[in-house]
Order: structure tokens, then C-alpha cells, then sequence
């Protein structure tokens, strides 16, 4: 972690050296103490990450790492600060005239502000020239070799405890039935004759080496290869090791001997041997696309149906070993499955019983939900109860310290999990800690996040590719890693939300507090220690109230978010004592907090790149809007701010901007400085005319939501939208048609997928006049009478349909033999007119989720629904009695093959 504070810190320095000395005629004293001390951090960095690794078993490195990650922060404070005095002062921000008569006191500011940057950047020299000689003092200037005692934090008991063996039988297990099967199937798949790499993935210690084992032991498997071995590897991978232990098992040659042959000979004897044999080599904990790429020549691809099994926490690995093989993912258990592992571990005397002893059944679920479906925190929480007495008294002791026995079980559960932690490149790690700040058991809205971790400076750009675009790839990467979860993802297969498990929070958590990365303020600790740990970063779950109770606000503070359960209303003076407090802040989040105007003293936070206001109730910004001159993302979205200043325009680094039927008033410059900008949601064009001239520069727009009466400015928005060819989605509301012609043009912009139209519409265009890139429609309030399916069913890629209230005024509506070949959603909704549906075989073959809400004149079933194979899902919601009856009665055997059937 403590490489991603020294690199920000670089990047401060940087941006420092460009800012206040890129013009100098001169070279300074100060600028070049100023490159001395990059030059060092970059060094330093060097060394980072092997130190980071070994400070867990060496309390010598901790220090060096502290005191470096101290100094880190010392600097990324000093510069902020000296940008934020030197943008809030008031010569500043007064105009040329202001200024030219304050010429005298602005330059006396200046030199003042100058002799204090100075001062610090002396103070930080002398430090880190402390911190470079003390590698040498604390003997510990073998870092960054990478060798030595200690290069793996991980302890050699903890090594030894987790080397698997096949030999090893694991009693007790539960919920894997279904995968054993699967897996014995991929392995003796008679028509799959490449070698191919199978691979188990998912999260430390949810089972993947235990079913592995079970696998590899099974009896089908043993009588269909001639040859089988497991190979432990491990996260410290020794190639040449490695490579004697395979050898070992499949030449039967002794560890001597082994040694005095050549990697070459050794390879070439061991490809040999497998070349004549359909083998299984099981290679467990395998964590990097190295290892397979030093040991793949040993396993030679005959066609005979020669495998090799993973198992491993990053999804990479596996798909860089074999691109065609598929993962199986592993899951975590169910609330039965759960419980039937926590009753064999807290009661393995009793091998019969099912259920709890009554007076112990409500704790037992408690204990169980904590363990999140983690086979390996039951087994552990389980196997510590059945050495205690079975009493509600002590079962309630352990209930309330779970956490605490879990984090200090002799099973190191925590240090296990930690290894995909330590495993992370330095860039992922802040992103990972991040997730500490939301509550518990939160799905995490996935484009908020990334524009938290935008704002935090954690993403930097790659190449052409947009810093959303990246910051969305380090998301997958921890998926992928088995470390943060998808709970629900997007029409076009990105994630929409997340989560991260409960034992991985608390990783997150530890890691955090320890780095003063983050502190929770939250019912349990509000008293002074959250602001004296000096931390970055602090989320508010108990309310921002108590914080302001605090005698000594942090000041060090980057980060604000609240999370509070309850809609606070802070008095004007509370406000502006927060923000007093706060003037580093690069993040403030205070959605749902009630805010009706904001105090002018948050025009002085000039660092923030993040303002989310979302929910607040406010009724209007300050008018100097623009003095936030590094935001980046503002959201006023569910507030009651009417108008917005034009001055907007001038804020250079703005890129998303979320607004509620937002009006922009005053003309708009001719220059305009928000070319970055993506996101314009929700802005009202109502009386505004600042869409033709302007609109069309927003070449970066990818998406744009407008409200207002279209008719007025038809011309002016088609003429934009050609220009726009970076628009992904684009949403319309209004209450005037929109005309044939517009509709032609909206349906055949090729780069909008996502298209949401709320108004009267004239007609929708012939098929072939629709772009065939549209992936999701969402029509409300359209009134057409026309079958819309007739047209919509036509579109080749079309995944999402939501036809909403009075979209359709028709009674009849017809799905095609192939219509809507790629469909996987479609929403009915308050169609109050409609009365048949009628489904062709053949038609929407891919449709898995299907919701018909509110449709009163719809009495039956559709005919043809039991064609739908592929449904799983079917929700109905405020439905007439007599379609309920056809559902229960004559029309069941059209919904029976349909797993999930929700009505209410």
C-alpha cells in the first residue's frame, strides 16, 4: 500500500514543479529541493515493494515503511496546502483591476506563502535523507534484493498448514455434490481429446483445494488416467523447486539425483514419460501466469484426453492458461448448507442430527449469517464451539466476539485471506482498501465508485483509454482475483453493482487503519480516536452531528462520505464549521444529508474533485460555482436546485455532471472549458437556448439526458447529435411529439446503444432505418397504436426492452418466429389497453427475465409463453384476478418450466 502513497506523492511534487516553476527564467533554491526529493521518493519506491511484503514478519521494515508513508503524506500536505492558500486568497479571486491595485499585498502573500513551501520542503529533505540512511542503520539494506529470510510474510507454519496433499481426506463436506459431478464429467469427456486445463476458481477459503481433492480421489478418475499427481505451488513460487517436485513424482527419481540434472534434460525426460500416458496433474494454489508458462512444456498435448486441474483465486491465471477451457466457479454455501457444516463441526459427535438444540437455534443462525457462506470460517467458528459447552451463555460470548475469533483462530483464517491482499500490484491496493469505507453488506453502486476512485487520484490514465474506462478494468481485475463480488451487472455485461464479503471487509478494514488510510465513525467509537491517527480518509455511519462533536476535527482528511441512517439537518454554522475544518477534502459525499443552501466557505475546498449532493433537498449552489476548478464529478440528482450559472462552463476538469430537470441560465461563453465532460444527465432545456453553438463541442459527451420541449429545437439538437460521435446513451423527456424525422434520426445514430425516449411519439421508422447497434430501448409515455414489436423485434442486438406506461395504446401485440433473437429482458408495464400477447415459436429464444406489471386488460396467459425456454425469471405484479386464476389453473403447463415465478 505504501508504494500507491509514494507515487501520489511523486505525482503532488510533479504537478508542483509544473504549476509554480514551469516558467521560471531562473532555476530556485526551492525547485531544486523540490526535484531532490522526487528523485528520492522514486528511489525509495524501489524498494517498496518487497519491503511492504516483508514488514509483516520484520517490526524493522514496519518502521522504515511507517516512516516513508508518513513523510509521503507529509509532502502530499504540504503542497495541497500551499495550493489551497495561494487559490483562496483574496487577490486570487479578485478580478485584473483588484488584483493590479493589491499588486503590493499580493506579492507580500506570495513571497509569505513561498518562505513556508520553503520551509516545509526543508523540513521533508531532512527527513527522508534520515529515512534513506536508516535502511543501513536498522540492517535491513538487503531490501529490494529479493531474497533474504522473510521475503514471504507468510509464515512457515502457515506455508506448511496450507500445503495440500491428496492423501488428505477432508470429512464433512458439504454442498459440493454438483460440482464434484461436473468436474469428474470435464475429465472424463470422452469427445474433448486436446489437453485441456480446468480450473477451479474463486475466494480464499471457500473449499476450491478440498473439492480438488475430492475430484482427483474419486474412483471414475483414478481408472481413467494411467497417471495422476498433485503439485502444491503455492504464492511462493520456486520455479526450479517446482520443477524437482513434478519430476520427482513422475520419473521416480530421488531428490539427489534430481539436482545434478539440467532444467533441460529434466524437462525433456519428464515430456517423455507423459507423452505415452493420459495424465492428470492437479496443480493447487497456483496464483501467477508465469508458473504455467515456465511448466506447460512438461505437459505435452497427444489428443488422448490428458488434463491438468487448477486451482487458484485470479480468474486470469486460468483463462491465460487454456482461453477456451471455461472456469467453474466456485460459490459460497447456501443458509442450508450452511447450517448442515456448522451442526457436523459444533456437534461432530452426533452424526444423525439435523437440527440445534432448541435453546440454541436463534444463536446458531446468527453465527452462521456471519460467516457469510464461507466454508472455511464455518468449519473454524463450528470446530471452536464444539470444544465449548453447549450453553446459551457461552454460545452468546462467542456470537459477540465472532469477528475477534475469527481474526485470532489458530487456523489464521485472516492470513490466508491476506495472501490475495499481499498479492495485489501496488496500483490495486488503495482501490481494495477503498471498499473498507462503505457499510456492511452494501451493494456499491459500480459508476460511483469509479468516480470516487477517480477523484481519490487512484486511476491514472492509459494511453487513449478514458481514466473511467480504466478505473472499470481494476474493478474486474479484483473480481477476477476472487476478492470483490458482482452482484448485478448492466444489458451490455459490465457490472451495475457490487459487494465485497463480510471477512474481506474486515481485511480491508485492518489493512486500512493500519496505514491511516481509513477511520469508520460509527456508534462504537465516537470519541477522539478518529482525528488523532492523523487518517486520509473517514465514513460517517453514525451521523455527521457527531462528528462536528469532535473537539479537534482531522484536518489531514482527503475524504468525506456519509453513510448516515438517518436524514440529518445540520444548522447554516454546523455546515460552514465543516467545511472550515475540512479544506483538503478531494471527496465529499453527502447524499440524503438535508442541505438547502450551501455556505460560500465550500467554494474554498479548491481541491475537491467530487461533490456528490445527491438526495440533499438543496435548493440552490453558490453562484461562484467555478471556483472548483478540479471537480471532476457533481451530483445534484433527487435535489430541488431549479437553475444552474453558466458558469459551469468554465470548470475545466469537469467530466460528469448530474443534474434533475436543471435549467443552465445566461448565454454561454465562446470559449468553453468543460471540453472534458461525459456525463450531462437530466438537464432542463425549458426556455434555454444554449443547445445550438454549444452543445455540439461536447465532442466527449457519452451520455446526455434533456427535458424541455423538443419542437422548438429539433433543428438545433439534430444538427448536435451528428456531431457527437462518442454518444453511448441518450434520454429524451417532454410532453410534445417527436416527430417522424427526429425519430429516423435519433434510431440511426450508430453509436448510441442505450436510448430512453418519455413523450408522445409519431411513429417509429421502418427497421431498416434503425441502426442495428441498439442494445437497450426504453419507450414511456409514447402513445403509439402501431405493434411496436413489429419494428423492435427486427433488431439484431437488441438485449433490453422496457415498453413503460401508455408507450403502447394498442390491444394486440405479436412476437415473431426470430423476432428478437438476442433479448435476455423485457418489461410490460401499465399497458392499460392491452389484451392479447401472442408469442410464436421461435420468438425471443434468449429471453431469461421477463416482468408484466400493472397490464389490466391482459386476463390470460400468452399464448405461445411456453415456448420461452430459456425464462428464468417471470415477475408479476399488480395483475388482474383472472389472470392469476389462468396462471394456477388451465394456463399453468405455459409457466411450469420456468424456475423462478415472483407475483404479488
Amino acid at each position: 500500500m505504501v508504494e500507491a502513497v509514494v507515487a501520489l506523492a511523486v505525482e503532488k511534487l510533479g504537478g508542483l514543479l509544473i504549476e509554480e516553476f514551469g516558467y521560471a527564467v531562473r532555476r530556485t533554491h526551492a525547485q531544486s529541493e523540490v526535484e531532490w526529493i522526487q528523485r528520492e521518493l522514486n528511489r525509495i519506491k524501489c524498494f517498496l515493494k518487497d519491503a511492504d511484503v516483508k514488514q509483516k514478519g520484520d517490526d524493522r521494515v514496519k518502521n522504515w515503511v511507517r516512516d516513508i508513508r508518513d513523510v509521503s503524506y507529509q509532502v502530499e500536505d504540504a503542497v495541497d496546502t500551499f495550493i489551497m492558500i495561494k487559490s483562496t486568497s483574496p487577490t486570487s479571486r479578485a478580478g485584473l483591476i483588484k488584483r493590479y491595485v493589491c499588486c503590493f499585498s499580493f506579492l507580500l502573500n506570495e513571497l509569505a506563502l513561498q518562505h513556508k513551501l520553503g520551509r516545509d520542503i526543508r523540513q521533508i529533505k531532512v527527513k527522508i535523507s534520515d529515512i534513506s540512511a536508516s535502511r543501513i542503520t536498522y540492517g535491513i539494506e538487503n531490501i529490494g534484493s529479493g531474497g533474504g529470510d522473510g521475503s514471504n510474510y507468510v509464515s512457515e507454519k502457515l506455508r506448511e498448514r496450507r500445503r495440500s496433499s491428496p492423501r488428505m481426506d477432508d470429512h464433512d463436506v458439504i454442498g459440493f455434490d454438483e460440482d464434484i459431478n461436473m468436474l469428474v464429467a470435464r475429465l472424463l469427456d470422452q469427445e474433448m481429446h486436446r489437453r485441456c486445463v480446468i480450473s477451479i476458481v474463486g475466494m480464499g477459503g471457500l473449499g476450491k483445494t478440498t473439492l480438488a481433492k475430492k475430484v482427483y480421489n474419486s474412483t471414475s478418475v483414478k481408472r481413467h488416467f494411467d497417471f495422476c499427481a498433485w503439485v502444491y505451488v503455492s504464492q511462493d513460487y520456486r520455479g526450479r523447486e517446482l520443477l524437482h517436485e513434478i519430476a520427482g513424482k513422475i520419473l521416480r527419481i530421488e531428490k539427489g539425483e534430481l539436482s545434478m540434472m539440467s532444467r533441460e534434460h529434466l524437462e525433456e525426460r519428464v515430456s517423455k514419460v507423459l507423452n505415452k500416458k493420459r495424465y492428470l496433474i492437479v496443480l493447487d494454489d497456483i496464483w501467477e501466469t508465469e508458473v504455467w508458462d515456465d511448466l506447460k512444456t512438461l505437459f505435452p498435448d497427444v489428443m488422448n484426453g490428458s488434463r491438468v486441474l487448477f486451482t487458484t483465486r485470479n480468474r486470469d491465471v486460468a483463462i491465460h492458461a487454456d482461453p477456451g477451457s471455461s472456469t467453474h466457479d466456485l460459490h459460497f454455501l447456501n443458509q442450508t448448507q450452511s447450517r448442515e457444516l456448522f451442526l457436523k463441526k459444533a456437534f461432530p459427535m452426533e452424526d444423525n442430527s439435523l437440527t440445534f438444540p432448541p435453546e440454541l437455534e436463534t444463536m446458531a443462525t446468527q453465527i452462521v449469517a456471519k460467516c457469510g457462506g464461507l466454508p472455511l470460517a464455518i468449519v473454524i467458528i463450528g470446530g471452536l464451539l464444539s470444544r465449548k459447552e453447549k450453553t446459551p451463555n457461552v454460545w452468546l460470548r462467542v456470537l459477540q466476539s465472532i469477528r475477534w475469533q475469527l481474526n485470532n483462530d489458530p487456523g489464521q483464517l485472516m492470513e490466508i485471506l491476506a495472501l490475495s491482499y499481499n498479492d495485489l500490484p501496488f496500483y490495486l491496493k488503495p482501490c481494495f482498501l477503498y471498499f473498507g469505507l462503505f457499510p456492511e453488506d452494501l451493494e456499491i453502486p459500480v459508476g460511483k465508485l469509479v468516480l470516487l476512485w477517480m477523484a481519490e487520484g487512484f486511476v491514472q490514465q492509459r494511453g487513449e483509454e478514458s481514466i473511467e474506462d480504466v478505473a472499470e478494468d481494476f474493478l474486474e481485475e479484483l473480481v477476477d482475483r476472487s476478492m470483490i463480488q458482482v452482484a448485478e451487472k448492466r444489458y451490455n455485461g459490465k457490472i451495475k453493482t457490487c459487494r465485497i464479503h463480510d471477512l474481506l471487509r474486515d481485511l480491508a478494514m485492518s489493512e486500512a487503519k493500519e496505514c491511516k488510510f481509513l477511520e469508520i465513525l460509527d456508534s462504537t467509537n465516537i470519541d477522539t480516536s478518529v482525528t488523532t491517527r492523523a487518517a486520509r480518509r473517514v465514513s460517517v455511519h453514525s451521523s455527521l452531528e457527531e462528528y462536528l462533536k469532535l473537539r479537534h476535527p482531522n484536518p489531514h482528511f482527503r475524504s468525506m462520505l456519509s453513510f448516515s441512517r438517518v436524514q440529518e439537518s445540520l444548522w447554516r454554522d454546523q455546515w460552514k464549521l465543516l467545511f472550515k475544518s475540512l479544506k483538503l477534502l478531494r471527496v465529499l459525499d453527502l447524499e440524503c444529508a438535508h442541505i438547502q443552501v450551501l455556505p460560500k466557505e465550500i467554494t474554498e475546498l479548491v481541491h475537491l474533485r467530487y461533490l456528490g449532493l445527491k438526495r440533499t433537498g438543496l435548493q440552490r449552489l453558490p453562484s461562484s460555482i467555478n471556483y472548483f476548478s478540479n471537480l471532476q464529478t457533481l451530483d445534484i440528482r433527487g435535489s430541488k436546485v431549479s437553475r444552474f450559472s453558466v458558469q459551469l462552463w468554465e470548470m475545466p476538469r469537469l467530466r460528469h455532471l448530474y443534474l434533475e430537470k436543471t435549467s443552465i441560465v445566461g448565454h454561454p461563453p465562446v470559449h468553453v472549458s468543460a471540453m472534458h465532460l461525459q456525463t450531462l444527465s437530466r438537464v432542463s432545456i425549458y426556455g434555454n437556448d444554449w443547445i445550438l453553438g454549444l452543445l455540439e463541442k461536447l465532442t466527449n459527451l457519452r451520455k446526455l439526458g434533456i427535458h424541455g420541449y423538443f419542437a422548438s429545437q429539433t433543428e438545433a439538437l439534430s444538427r448536435c447529435l451528428v456531431k457527437l460521435s462518442n454518444l453511448q446513451k441518450l434520454e429524451l423527456k417532454g410532453t410534445e411529439p417527436i416527430l417522424e424525422p427526429t425519430m429516423k434520426l435519433l434510431l440511426n445514430q450508430p453509436s448510441i446503444d442505450k436510448l430512453h425516449l418519455s413523450g408522445p411519439l409519431e411513429k417509429l421508422p421502418d427497421p431498416q432505418e434503425i441502426q442495428p447497434n441498439l442494445t437497450k430501448i426504453i419507450l414511456e409515455e409514447s402513445q403509439l397504436v402501431q405493434d411496436i414489436f413489429v419494428t423492435l423485434e427486427k433488431l439484431p442486438n437488441l438485449k433490453i426492452l422496457k415498453l413503460l406506461a401508455n408507450s403502447f395504446l394498442g390491444k394486440e401485440m405479436t412476437c415473431s418466429v426470430n423476432g428478437f433473437p438476442k433479448l435476455h429482458g423485457l418489461e410490460l408495464s401499465f399497458l392499460d389497453n392491452l389484451e392479447e400477447w401472442r408469442v410464436d415459436d421461435g420468438a425471443m429464444p434468449s429471453l431469461q427475465n421477463l416482468i408484466i406489471n400493472g397490464c389490466d386488460q391482459l386476463k390470460k396467459v400468452p399464448a405461445g409463453f411456453q415456448y420461452l425456454r430459456a425464462l428464468r425469471e417471470l415477475f408479476l405484479f399488480n395483475m388482474p384476478d383472472e389472470f392469476e386464476a389462468w396462471i394456477n389453473g388451465d394456463d399453468s403447463y405455459k409457466i411450469q418450466h420456468i424456475p423462478s415465478i415472483v407475483m404479488r
